[in-house]
């Protein structure tokens, strides 16, 4: 298969390029500096996808898209500052998703996080309470928003949500809940996303679920 990936540039982006040419998959990205994705062997547009004609041609030839947007900040800590457009998420899904039904593609699994939607009573009472506070908040607001317009899109979506993520490259086991039914843990390495995303789209699994997922 031919995927678009949106978030290349990321550091769970690069995992999700690295496994899917491990796989055998063919893979193109979209981003505003393609010297920034060191990768051999995929094609990248550059642009944004908060702009549709970049979408649409970088959706050419392809057979489905992983979405690991996320707004970009200045820091990584609570308070951090957002450089991206505070829709960058939910306008550059509903580019992706009227691209995809000009090409008749249908499957797009795409990654939030935790505490999202009607999964915020899943968090712990404090981590809500810090959402509240902080500058996080854009970013969980535009997550929920581009949950909202794949839920109405007619498409084949899967929304992964994961817990906090690490950068531990060696435990890639997976705990799933749907709708808060089923035990998970309090933290996932993006490589173990990378891996349950690129899974989804080969085995056609959790198509219109949102499975929030964790390290066994």
């Amino acid at each position: 298969m031919k995927i678009l990936i949106l978030g290349i540039s990321g550091r769970t982006g690069k995992l999700v390029a690295t496994e899917l040419l491990r796989r055998g998959h063919d893979v193109v990205g979209i981003a505003r500096n393609p010297d920034n994705v060191n990768i051999l062997d995929i094609q990248i547009i550059k642009g944004t996808p908060y702009d549709f004609e970049t979408v649409r041609t970088a959706l050419v030839g392809c057979n489905a898209v992983i979405s690991v947007l996320s707004s970009i900040s200045q820091s990584d800590g609570l308070f951090r500052k957002i450089k991206t457009p505070l829709d960058v998420m939910s306008v550059s899904m509903k580019n992706t998703l009227k691209a995809m039904k000009e090409k008749n593609i249908k499957r797009i699994v795409v990654m939030t996080a935790l505490g999202v939607g009607d999964s915020a009573k899943e968090i712990p009472a404090f981590f809500r309470f810090m959402l509240r506070i902080t500058n996080i908040k854009y970013s969980y607001a535009d997550h929920d928003a581009q949950e909202k317009v794949l839920e109405s899109s007619g498409l084949d979506w899967t929304v992964v949500r994961p817990v906090m993520l690490t950068d531990k490259s060696d435990n890639i086991s997976i705990l799933y809940n749907i709708k808060g039914v089923g035990k998970i843990g309090s933290s996932i390495s993006r490589q173990a996303v990378a891996n349950f995303m690129i899974d989804c789209i080969e085995k056609e699994q959790f198509i219109r679920q949102k499975p929030g997922i964790s390290n066994a």
